[in-house]
């Protein structure tokens, strides 16, 4: 979503200066450039729509103020996305327009340099290329819902553009989501890894999600990752996904964006899936339909049994997870004596249906519920 702050920002615009409603120029929709010319002389401004960022050199006023009032008051009626008016002429907007401006939330910002044949060409480029990245991320997410059949390839190569026989994916995300870093480190992106292989980079959700595709692909490591994203401070995070067959890009995708979320979640720079370990399997069953049903179902049984009987399965079989399976450990947490919990371990086993499983197995089973 392109925002009035995205336009405040452009290179092109200088000294910029929010009249009205700041707090909203993070948060309004822009979806298109206006101009603000003679309509202000009929009163008609049924040209304008939400979603509209207006810009006005004001040279319809002659400096009338209560004249521009008037114009910017009919734009906020319309509830445009957001209103720029150049510094040119002199103009303090009223106490009513500011009233106005903040109870509709449509930011009034003054701007005092910039081309604006150039401020509405790079505009509209922000704009559809924020498009292309939403158009983009739909694709992919649709095609991440095609497992195991034989339209994946193809889908691929429609969405990305990328042929090749081998895929890896890296996701990224920087900064929190700021839309302006991650406009940045996209630029970077993108500039750095043709260099290495054909690639496709996208927005893609709160972060980006860059795509590398070829026959004779030489998979990035930690250490690539980490150089993308040099510069960007440490708030910066990268997952890797393993090298894969085409026909599982959508797994690399996952494996991706699943260990950026590690990453971010642990304050790491990068992890990838070969090193990722034991969380490896917490992202499989989010990611998983067979695995997730399979750990929901067994969670549904130690659930219902406590219903049954009011026992504290759940708990206390949670405890011995965590405590790796060491009864003692887990008594000690749960200030039971170590016999109580070998107990509940031997009626979740029951009610499990797993009798004839080993403790291994059981720990096993259990760890997956509990991830």
């Amino acid at each position: 979503m392109i925002t009035p702050k995205d336009l405040v920002n452009l290179p092109v615009i200088g000294d910029v200066v929010v009249l009205a409603a700041p707090e909203a120029t993070p948060h309004r929709a822009v979806k298109e450039i206006a101009i603000l010319d003679a309509e202000a002389l009929t009163g008609d401004y049924d040209s304008f729509y939400p979603g509209d960022a207006v810009f006005s050199s004001l040279g319809f006023s002659g400096g009338n103020e209560a004249f521009i009032d008037e114009a910017i008051l009919g734009l906020i009626g319309r509830d445009v996305a957001c209103i720029f008016i150049k510094g040119a002429i002199p103009y303090e907007p009223s106490e009513r327009v500011i009233a106005a401006s903040c109870r509709r939330r449509v930011p009034l910002v003054r701007y005092g340099s910039g081309p604006l044949e150039q401020i509405i060409s790079e505009a509209r480029s922000l704009i559809a290329e924020d498009a292309r990245d939403d158009r983009a991320e739909e694709q992919l997410r649709q095609l991440m819902k095609l497992r195991g059949t034989c339209d994946l390839r193809r889908r691929f190569a429609d969405v990305t553009g990328l042929g090749g026989s081998v895929v890896q994916a890296v996701a990224l995300v920087a900064d929190e989501g700021d839309p302006l870093v991650l406009a940045a480190l996209k630029n970077q992106i993108a500039w750095v890894l043709p260099k290495v292989s054909p690639c496709f980079v996208t927005r893609f959700g709160d972060g980006l999600l860059a795509l590398l595709a070829s026959d004779d692909l030489a998979p990035l490591g930690e250490a690539d990752a980490e150089a993308l994203t040099a510069g960007f401070g440490t708030r910066c995070a990268a997952g890797l996904s393993e090298a894969l067959g085409v026909d599982w890009a959508d797994g690399a995708i996952a494996e991706a964006l699943g260990c950026c979320a590690i990453a971010r979640a642990t304050s790491r720079l990068v992890v990838s899936w070969g090193t990722l370990g034991p969380d490896a399997f917490r992202i499989a069953r989010g990611n998983g339909l067979l695995l997730e049903r399979a750990c929901a179902a067994g969670l549904g049984r130690l659930v219902a049994s406590d219903a049954e009987t009011g026992s504290n399965l759940v708990e206390s079989m949670r405890a011995y997870v965590e405590c790796g399976g060491e009864t003692t450990l887990a008594a000690e947490r749960l200030c039971q004596h170590p016999n109580s919990v070998r107990n509940r371990v031997n009626r979740a086993r029951a009610v499990l249906a797993m009798e004839n499983a080993t403790d291994k197995q059981l720990f096993a089973y259990l760890s997956m519920i509990f991830l």
